[in-house]
């Protein structure tokens, strides 16, 4: 029987200074899902642009590094081999290289998760497992805890 090791996740946080409300929502959010020992959450901290907080800036704060935090940790696990599956959840072809570079480690199986619908990631020169998720699954996934209060 397979069963769940870990779950690593990427994402970006909100500055504390310029967004308390997300950042301390964000801070919830991880606090709840690092209630399992499984869970550990990698934030880094959105770039904003230079006249963020002005009325005419139309830019939103974007996410700078966690691609390649993702690669490389895909890349490392498979390095390691203490999982037999290491499954990436993205639709970003910038991931591809790196699931080349872990399918030459050969120590651990490497498959992909996404939208259904959405676009499958295709390493050169590989056939990878892909799990598409549809509407139902994103419903019955989905966090629906207040984190605001």
């Amino acid at each position: 029987m397979t069963r769940l090791d870990a779950v690593k996740v990427f994402r970006g946080t909100p500055s504390n200074q310029r967004e308390p409300g997300l950042y301390s929502a964000a801070q919830r959010q991880s606090a709840m899902w690092s209630r399992d020992p499984r869970v550990n959450v990698t934030y880094r901290t959105l770039r904003y642009p230079g006249d963020w907080g002005q009325a005419w800036c139309s830019e939103r704060p974007r996410e700078k590094g966690i691609d390649v935090l993702i690669a490389l940790e895909l890349v490392d696990q498979a390095r390691a081999g203490t999982h037999h599956i290491v499954i990436l959840a993205s639709h970003d072809t910038d991931m591809e290289p790196a699931i080349e570079r872990a399918f030459r480690e050969r120590q651990v199986r490497i498959e992909t998760a996404g939208w259904q619908g959405a676009r499958r990631l295709k390493p050169h020169g590989r056939n990878v497992w892909h799990t598409a998720l549809n509407a139902t699954d994103f419903v019955n996934t989905r966090d629906r805890r207040d984190y605001w209060s």
